[in-house]
């Protein structure tokens, strides 16, 4: 979930920056949530902050986590929790108390208490890691010292003067003993080369990591889907209210648009792998189903949010925030159903498929459809 969520999010990102000029704070419950084309936070006493912006940048320490997007993502100042960050340049100067998990074009890393997750292009490690590290790149640079095991998989490997591995290090790589790696950084006895090919079997379990816990778990998607729908909020907001009536008026043939469009979304990677010429471009069909899929969910969550605080009297939500309030409370309420055995997971779908239904009919408008959702 986390990964499709930072594919999605480097999509969107840069039209946000031309869609909302201004930047916009909300404090709720102890927590920061801000949006804009530059978001910078330099004061206050927040305990997790919630940033999504072009330019996206925390300077200011906090006891809590931090859960960041944007084409340049900067911390600059102390996280007493976990950092979460994806951008095209992602720079973590102040030190992470608890894990991060990072991903972006270039990384460049400082100091981590726990366990480190970095997923990019080129990204570099140059504070001290305190537990175990996973790292998948084109360049890897370590110049630290890591107190866990450490799995890399990437084209080059470079071990600085500060290298030190104190457990053991897992080499994935095309051809394993191509790597170099120093004895200063980690003697060979603790050592294991692998062939790309196993780093899907194996990386997640080769370092150490326990499972995420299913509270975890839970929290980064109702996180991401937060911040998804703010997104969607600041972009598209006229085209958002009229998903969220189609969705709350007409939700039997939302739901029936929305099977046929996932449906037709994943038949076609069965027609186009029938062919040669379309067997290369059935990834892409795939693809395409997951994302539609999962911007069913993120347009079904906001929807049902919306439903459920207009049954205690509240107003449809007019402003950026209060819509960014009403995801929140959906992506709650389906997070807590979705735990629910056996029945959960079929709400969870009917909601997504229903909230694909609506986003179809609103962008798409199929002439056989007659129906005029309120815009209001």
């Amino acid at each position: 979930m986390p990964r499709l969520s930072f594919l999605i999010l480097a999509f969107l990102l840069p039209s946000l920056a031309a869609a909302q000029d201004d930047t916009r704070f909300l404090e709720l419950g102890g927590d920061l949530y801000g949006g804009g084309s530059s978001v910078v936070v330099t004061e206050g006493t927040a305990t997790d902050v919630f940033l999504a912006a072009q330019d996206t940048r925390l300077a200011t320490p906090i006891s809590g986590s931090a859960h960041m997007a944007g084409q340049t993502v900067t911390i600059s100042d102390a996280v007493g929790g976990n950092a979460y960050a994806v951008g095209q340049t992602v720079t973590l100067d102040g030190a992470v108390t608890g894990s991060a998990t990072v991903a972006g074009q270039t990384v460049t890393l400082g100091e981590i208490g726990r366990n480190l997750r970095a997923f990019g292009q080129t990204v570099s490690v140059n504070g001290p890691i305190g537990g175990a590290a996973v790292i998948a790149a084109q360049s890897v640079t370590l110049n630290s010292a890591i107190a866990g095991d450490v799995a890399v998989n990437a084209d080059m490997v470079e071990f600085g003067p500060e290298a030190q591995i104190a457990g053991t290090l897992t080499v994935y790589h095309a051809d394993p003993s191509a790597i170099a790696v120093p004895d200063s950084a980690v003697p060979e006895d603790r050592i294991t080369r692998k062939s790309i090919e196993a780093w899907s079997e194996d990386a997640p379990t080769s370092v150490g990591f326990k499972r995420e816990t299913i509270w975890r778990g839970l929290f980064t998607t109702i996180a991401t889907v937060t911040v998804l729908a703010a997104i969607l909020a600041a972009l598209i907001p006229l085209r958002l209210s009229r998903m969220r009536a189609t969705f709350l008026e007409r939700p039997l043939r939302s739901f029936w648009f929305g099977f046929l469009t996932l449906s037709a979304a994943i038949g076609a990677t069965v027609v186009l792998a029938m062919t040669l010429i379309g067997l290369l471009a059935a990834p892409l069909s795939i693809l395409l189903a997951v994302l539609l899929g999962y911007g069913g969910y993120i347009v079904g969550a906001y929807a049902l949010g919306v439903g459920l605080l207009a049954l205690i009297g509240r107003d449809a939500p007019g402003a950026w925030i209060e819509r960014a309030l009403a995801a929140a409370v959906g992506a709650i309420i389906i997070a807590a159903i979705g735990l629910i055995p056996f029945v959960g997971w079929i709400v969870v779908l009917a909601v997504s498929l229903t909230g694909l239904g609506a986003l179809c009919i609103v962008f798409l408008r199929p002439q056989f459809y007659s129906g005029a959702a309120s815009t209001s």
